[in-house]
């Protein structure tokens, strides 16, 4: 309920500050329990997702925005969790697959931080071992737009990403990484297409 709320109150606020477009929606999977996956540039990125997707989207975020009040508010309203990104955070790791299992819907940015620049960082192995783990697929976002105010924001929305034949393996961290940096080369594909877009 608190989520609508909140949602109801951020999307006309959102639209009147950025002409946001999203492509590929239907590209969503009809049934739940699977994890989105996007390039991360702006404090904004969850909120817009949130709010011009249909779905009810829990987030990992790292536990330092957790520390200012008014981010902190706004992100355990929009079903954000913390994650510490400076060890192996086995909490975090199994909320988002009980999540995930418990047929609800997972947001990630697995750079780990916002890339300033615009560039696609360093993909964290982690949505990869929680897609395994909770048998999920993954559907990639490359989000352009530079959040300047008037200007467009574009959301573009991939194929769903199944990992399928990685189930019940033993995988180390370094395959881990491998299979999360595939993934983060298919939202900079989508990124890359939203920049000639914008063009």
């Amino acid at each position: 309920m608190i989520y609508s709320i909140v949602k109801g109150i951020l999307k006309p606020i959102l639209k009147l500050l950025y002409r946001v477009e999203v492509k590929g929606k239907e590209n969503f999977p009809q049934e739940t329990g699977y994890i989105i996956c996007s390039n991360h540039t702006h404090n904004l990125d969850p909120f817009i997702i949130a709010c011009f997707m249909n779905p009810q989207i829990h987030y990992i975020a790292k536990k330092e925005l957790f520390k200012n009040r008014l981010i902190a508010y706004f992100l355990k309203k929009f079903n954000a969790f913390p994650v510490d990104r400076q060890k192996a955070d086995i909490s975090a790791i199994k909320t988002a697959i009980k999540i995930l299992k418990g047929n609800e819907i997972l947001g990630i940015f697995p750079e780990g931080t916002r890339m300033k620049t615009g560039e696609i960082g360093h993909a964290e192995p982690g949505i990869a071992m929680i897609a395994i783990k909770a048998k999920a697929q993954v559907i990639p976002i490359g989000i352009s737009g530079g959040y300047k105010i008037g200007k467009k924001v574009l959301l573009n929305c991939g194929q769903p990403i199944s990992l399928e034949k990685y189930y019940g393996k033993k995988l180390s961290i370094e395959e881990y990484q491998s299979i999360s940096k595939d993934i983060m080369d298919e939202v900079r594909k989508l990124k890359s297409k939203n920049e000639f877009i914008l063009q």
